[in-house]
């Protein structure tokens, strides 16, 4: 089903250690080149949580990490529909992971060392969602 006023996504920020996972997908994919987090556009009536771990297991063949919803973004997009964005933490058991169908290229990249902004799709946005949420989230929690 088709909504020509809004655009729901969720995106997901896969970690390991110091790890981030980042995905290029195959022509088409927003119409945009480069490095993303994965992502996809919720299905009719499904919710952000199970469209995570839909977008993991078809993208990326992950299905054992754990899932964190960071923050809910809001704006309107260049197609003039209004996006709401599920920013997902995702933290996998291990490193394993496999291409879908719609994934051209699966790459873990140290944080310290991201490819630049401009080898990011949409302007680099997918870094700083990453750099915004993943850095602080990334450290081990403090043992009490």
């Amino acid at each position: 089903m088709e909504c020509g006023k809004h655009t729901l996504v969720t995106h997901i920020a896969v970690l390991h250690h110091s790890s981030a996972l980042l995905v290029k997908y195959s022509t088409g994919h927003d119409g945009q080149p480069g490095w993303f987090l994965p992502n996809d556009d919720l299905h009719h009536l499904e919710h952000p949580d199970q469209a995570a771990k839909r977008i993991l297991k078809e993208h990326v063949d992950i299905e054992d990490a754990t899932l964190k919803l960071v923050e809910v973004e809001s704006f309107v997009g260049n197609n003039e529909t209004w996006h709401l964005i599920f920013d997902y933490l995702a933290f996998p058991r291990t490193m394993k992971v496999s291409t879908g169908p719609t994934v051209s290229d699966a790459k873990w990249f140290e944080i310290d060392k991201l490819p630049s902004a401009e080898e990011f799709a949409h302007h680099g946005w997918g870094k700083s969602v990453l750099l915004k949420h993943a850095l602080a989230k990334a450290q081990p929690a403090a043992t009490a």
